[in-house]
């Protein structure tokens, strides 16, 4: 029986609260409007709800009027009682809340004047007017704070106006002082209690608020963080790319040459037997300089010319009776040497000094050949790591004077990975722009994100110019593309942080961003963007003055829009 009894007292429990959640429901349907978010609805039935919740206890205050002869008093929270059944009514119908709030504000502002002066001013009052600051509360939750104002200012006349007319007024009522004094302390509690909970609302939103706010500046943090550690990434798989191709040209070429010394010591010694004549060592030198020249060059032969001339010279040399004559002739060709000139040597040489000559010419070209190929490699590679350490800034203060062709120079060589597939970059840099004083580092993150974002939006085919010059005491610089273009409908939010017309996986919407960052607050100048079909310009301006990089978080006065 017991356990039947209880469950009897559980169900009427769960009744009792799906009850209470529909009618919650329903208010909450009523009193809410599109746009409106979760804080937004929750004060709503808030409010309402606490309206309704009120109807009980101002009925109570009629009936306790009446009962000891106070007529009149007992007519205005009655009156209150009409009003409001009927604005919420109203509500219900309309669903108009805004309208329900204002006329519930103006009867708690005016209906506690009209009693505070029925029953005798403050002491016989019971400081009822105090019931009044709930309309100001109202206000602060839901209006505007000038709105609030006018509220509080109206309030505070009201507070005024009572205080001048209790004098005429009647100070003695009906109702017994002790009752009196137990409605004064509770209009005090009962005020101070709802303003307690309004002020308390207020301060947990602001802590919900500001920890949304301190998560999501964590989380932008992180995501910046692995932004920068993706596109370091993407650089350094760029640069080991780049590193790869002269490190590995470097030990070929360094291969190659072990036996192209060898070859070129026994042409060496093959030279000197017989002993050549002055005039012959004459003429061996005379070939040496062209040949460290042409070892230096790319040839201007195309394939078939070149194949003719080898034929040529092959025959010649046959011709001659010189040996090995189709192994001579690539090489011989590649340095210079056609048909007049092996004709020119012949006429100066006995055969067999002639043979030496040529042996030891076809021989010496392809040391001087490597020598030159690991000699670009090599300073190809002391390039990269000399724009790295450039594009890094490492072991430099943070503010310093910075020559901004350098960091675009830099940039470029880091991203020539992405460059060589089909962009061609013009650059028109202004001989009149100074040093500029910035974060190194930090500058180049924007070149990179610039540059980069330029390469894809032109599917790494097109033309990207950068400009400089100097406007006074800005530097400034433009980076332009010949792509698509920005549609309008975007180009407002591409400074906003994760927005990305990228596919999903190829961005995270923070470039533009950290770009705009670093620009705007970090070095106080401003980045612009102009848009069109085959023309995207983004301009960057930075302050000459080291003042204007120190100073705090303001754009100078005279900076540019």
């Amino acid at each position: 029986m017991i356990w039947r009894r209880n469950g009897q007292d559980a169900e009427a429990a769960d009744a009792g609260w799906l009850a209470w959640r529909g009618w919650i429901g329903l208010l909450e349907q009523r009193v809410s409007v599109e746009g409106d978010d979760r804080e937004d609805r929750r004060r709503k039935v808030l409010f309402t709800a606490s309206a309704v919740a009120m109807l009980p206890a101002v009925l109570f205050w009629p009936g306790l009027y009446i009962a000891y002869g106070e007529y009149g008093a007992a007519a205005i929270p009655l009156s209150y009682a009409i009003f409001m059944a009927a604005d919420f009514l109203i509500l219900m119908r309309l669903r108009r809340f805004e309208l329900f709030r204002n006329v519930q504000q103006f009867l708690i502002l005016v209906l506690p004047f009209g009693l505070q002066l029925v029953l005798g001013g403050f002491v016989g009052g019971s400081a009822v007017i105090l019931w009044a600051f709930i309309a100001v509360l109202s206000a602060l939750l839901f209006g505007s704070p000038r709105v609030a104002g006018w509220w509080f200012l109206a309030y505070a006349s009201e507070v005024v106006a009572a205080a001048a007319l209790q004098p005429d007024l009647e100070v003695d009522n009906n109702l017994p002082h002790g009752l009196v004094t137990a409605f004064f302390a509770l209009n005090i509690a009962t005020v101070s209690l709802i303003s307690f909970a309004v002020l308390h609302l207020f301060l947990t939103d602001r802590r919900k608020l500001r920890a949304l706010e301190v998560a999501f500046l964590n989380q932008e943090l992180a995501l910046r963080q692995s932004e920068k550690m993706a596109t370091l990434g993407t650089l350094a798989a760029g640069v080991a790319h780049e590193l790869n191709n002269p490190a590995a040209a470097t030990r070929r070429a360094s291969e190659q040459l072990r036996d192209a010394i060898e070859r070129f010591e026994r042409a060496h010694v093959g030279a000197d037997v017989p002993p050549l004549t002055l005039e012959g060592r004459e003429l061996l030198q005379s070939l040496e300089r062209p040949a460290r020249e042409a070892a230096a060059g790319p040839g201007e032969l195309d394939a078939l010319e070149r194949s003719d001339r080898e034929t040529a010279v092959g025959e010649w040399l046959n011709e001659h009776g010189v040996a090995d004559a189709w192994e001579l002739a690539p090489s011989l060709v590649d340095q210079g040497l056609d048909l007049p000139a092996l004709a020119k040597l012949a006429d100066a040489l006995e055969p067999e000094a002639l043979a030496a000559v040529l042996v030891r010419a076809a021989s010496a070209f392809p040391v001087y050949r490597l020598v030159h190929e690991i000699g670009e490699a090599s300073g190809r590679v002391s390039e990269i790591v000399a724009a790295l350490k450039s594009y890094s800034f490492l072991g430099q203060a943070p503010v310093q004077a910075v020559d901004l062709h350098e960091g675009l120079d830099s940039t470029l060589v880091i991203l020539r990975a992405k460059l060589k597939d089909g962009v061609d970059v013009h650059r028109e840099y202004s001989t009149e722009l100074p040093p500029v004083p910035v974060y190194g580092s930090d500058l180049n993150q924007v070149w990179t994100n610039l540059l980069d974002n330029a390469i894809d939006a032109m599917n790494g085919k097109g033309t990207i110019t950068i400009r400089t010059r100097r406007d006074g005491d800005w530097a400034v610089v433009e980076i332009e593309d010949d792509g698509p273009g920005i549609p309008e409908a975007v180009r407002a939010r591409i400074f906003d942080p994760f927005f990305t017309t990228k596919e999903p996986g190829r961005g995270t919407g923070l470039g533009l961003s950290t770009s705009y960052s670093v620009v705007t607050e970090k070095h106080h100048g401003s980045i612009a963007v102009e848009s069109q079909p085959g023309l995207t310009r983004f301009t960057v301006r930075l302050p000459l003055k080291v003042a204007s990089v120190a100073a705090p978080n303001t754009l100078p006065a005279d900076a540019p829009v």
